[in-house]
């Protein structure tokens, strides 16, 4: 018998109804800086820690 190993990924639905957007979630999970070409806003989170690798 081979090992298997098992992976957990989380996954979540980010809703604009709702207030939210895709680009600022994945400019805070990668720790860049984004700018949303819908509406203009750049998410900066080149400070946050903890960003060991990000490849978008």
């Amino acid at each position: 018998m081979f090992p298997i190993d098992f992976c957990h990924i989380p996954v979540s639905i980010i809703k604009r109804s709702a207030g939210r957007s895709a680009v600022a979630a994945a400019a805070y999970r990668s720790g860049t800086k984004l700018t949303n070409e819908w509406d203009g806003m750049t998410h900066d989170y080149t400070r946050k820690g903890g960003i060991v690798h990000a490849e978008i």
